[in-house]
């Protein structure tokens, strides 16, 4: 057998682990996918949505799209980037993480605060950041999607797009802009979703991945 032949059967049975794999999480995803709307369906968006800056609604978008297929991509094995373009995409979602959930606040501090901030507000975006991640913790502990990669860093991706879909639904959700109320309740609730997804999805990984 040429090199070349085992080449072309390598390339070849991992593009069928691929397909397998994108056949077996298609539910899963779709599920996913459809905590975030019923939610927004269910409660509304914010009554400025459309009145945003455009740059923070192109973010947003760039949020659901890192989180609903770039990142699940990775933590899924279904694309396997380089190792640079591994550290820029966790780059690229840290930073937008951050942008969209601050708000245009951060850059101009006279910009509408929307609704007067009370800590039940903080209380109650915080609570739904931490229950849309949940939710989607819960669809992919449910499916194995923890345990499909090889080492525990795939946990992580995944980690980061429940951590993201909680940030972005709050955002969506959310007419208040004023940093002390996103900074604590929207960032600070990101990242405590990340914290405990990443921790659940690496206990996952070594539980189902156990001979």
């Amino acid at each position: 057998m040429t090199g070349i032949d085992a080449k072309s059967l390598i390339a070849g049975d991992l593009a069928d682990r691929r397909r397998e794999r994108l056949q077996h999480f298609r539910p899963a995803w779709l599920v996913a996918v459809t905590v975030p709307i019923v939610g927004l369906l269910a409660s509304g968006t914010r009554d400025d949505f459309w009145a945003q800056p455009t740059w923070i609604l192109a973010l947003q978008a760039l949020v659901w799209g890192l989180a609903l297929f770039v990142l699940p991509a990775l933590g899924l094995g279904l694309w396997f980037p380089g190792r640079a373009a591994r550290v820029v995409l966790g780059l690229l979602a840290a930073a937008v993480a951050f942008l969209v959930a601050a708000g245009p606040a951060l850059f101009d501090m006279s910009y509408p605060t929307g609704l007067e901030d009370h800590p039940i507000y903080q209380l109650g975006c915080a609570s739904l950041t931490l229950a849309a991640g949940a939710l989607v913790l819960a669809v992919c502990a449910m499916s194995g999607a923890f345990a499909q990669r090889r080492r525990s860093a795939g946990a992580l991706w995944l980690a980061a797009a429940i951590a993201l879909i909680g940030i972005d639904t709050t955002t969506w959700h959310c007419v208040i802009t004023g940093l002390d109320h996103t900074l604590p309740s929207h960032l600070g609730a990101g990242v405590l979703m990340l914290l405990v997804a990443g921790l659940v999805g690496a206990a996952l990984h070594r539980r189902q991945r156990e001979p």
